[in-house]
């Protein structure tokens, strides 16, 4: 029977481990952690956790401490009616082993007699639903026959980590799915950028073999719009790791980026965006209508002048999101007319893109043409 010192050794032990489980989403990290614990407390030379393969016939050495390299993470058992780990996945019991060369009524695997394994404990270790994991197997290199209160103690670790690993290997699955549904995610958004491209090529193919002057013009502006997707899904969709952006990063790139392309008209970008995050499904129309605002003032606020501002801002409150754009150009002559600059296509495309986003433009025209939109940062 165990003495006291011995008892409280093992509850220190139990503790341990309950603190690593809950602290680790390493599987490799906790079986191992888990073996030389469990050596310590019944100081034996030899643990080692064996992990049921899918083929339900072979089992792998998952985890283990004081074995000869080469051994952990490499070795793979066949099973077999002979076999102490079919026994006592079967049973649902420990089974001992007091000495292997003794023992009748199994078959050792030549590396356990190698490293000089004479005694054993094996512990099978079921997941929730008594799904078998696998076992775990304490050796020892002389004779051993632990007591009962040790055979329990036993039972009571692999039944700790049983819930323990069906919870690390549900976290490791839900990682692999996600790493994939990632990797689809960026091939998707490579192909989206692939396909606007090439629309974008027959666009501007056909403006150029189109007689007509007016066709032409068409043509351009559709050719700049499609221009303008491509870069709004570049600035959403490029190296994001979730669904959220930061919203002065995103206006910044993508309104510095657009500037860029008319560098013949040298207009200074001045932003003032509170940090906030928003999610990318808001900030595609959200890119477009700046863009768009943006393509208007450079065409028409600044087309007889050296240089020019282009100012915006952003406040959030109660999550909800005002954003202003504005120019220093002369304004808009004709608010929200036919024959304004800023009505047509132009006009009811943002009028649009507001209401994808909940969102009643505000045209104003002091001190140049300015747009403000007040939305929700979430739907």
């Amino acid at each position: 029977m165990p003495t006291q010192q011995e008892m409280v050794k093992r509850q220190k032990v139990l503790a341990e481990f309950g603190e690593l489980a809950l602290a680790s989403n390493d599987l490799d990290e906790v079986l191992t952690e888990a073996c030389r614990l469990i050596g310590g407390a019944l100081g034996t030379d030899l643990a080692k956790v064996l992990e049921l393969q899918d083929d339900g016939r072979t089992l792998f050495m998952r985890a283990g401490i004081g074995w000869p390299e080469g051994m952990v993470g490499e070795v793979r058992l066949q099973m077999s009616e002979r076999s102490l780990e079919s026994y006592s996945i079967n049973k649902g019991e420990p089974v001992i082993t007091e000495d292997i060369e003794r023992e009748d009524r199994f078959t050792f695997p030549d590396f356990m007699k190698e490293a000089g394994v004479v005694g054993l404990v094996n512990v099978p270790i079921f997941l929730p639903g008594r799904e078998p994991y696998g076992l775990l197997q304490v050796d020892s290199r002389e004779p051993w026959k632990p007591s009962a209160e040790t055979t329990e103690f036993l039972r009571a670790y692999a039944m700790i980590l049983g819930p323990v690993l069906d919870r690390l290997h549900k976290a490791r699955d839900l990682r692999v799915a996600l790493e994939r549904n990632q990797t689809l995610f960026r091939e998707l958004q490579h192909r989206i950028k692939n396909n606007i491209g090439a629309i974008n090529s027959l666009v501007r193919m056909r403006e150029r073999r189109a007689k007509s002057e007016e066709i032409r013009a068409e043509l351009q502006i559709v050719g700049e719009r499609i221009e303008a997707l491509r870069l709004v899904h570049e600035q959403v969709y490029a190296d994001q790791s979730d669904d959220r952006l930061s919203l002065r990063s995103y206006v910044t790139k993508l309104l510095g980026g657009l500037l860029d392309l008319h560098r013949e008209k040298p207009v200074r970008l001045e932003i003032d965006i509170e940090e906030v995050e928003l999610q990318s499904d808001r900030a595609v129309p959200l890119g477009l209508i700046l863009n768009e605002f943006t393509t208007n003032s450079l065409k028409y606020a600044f087309h007889d002048r050296e240089d020019g501002r282009l100012i915006v801002s952003a406040r959030c409150k109660d999550d909800c999101i005002t954003i202003r754009i504005c120019d220093d150009g002369p304004g808009l002559p004709a608010l929200r007319q036919p024959t304004g600059r800023r009505s047509g296509t132009g006009m009811w495309l943002i009028e649009s893109l507001s209401r994808q986003l909940g969102a009643e433009p505000h045209w104003s025209s002091d001190k140049g043409a300015s747009l403000m939109l007040e939305f929700q940062r979430r739907e």
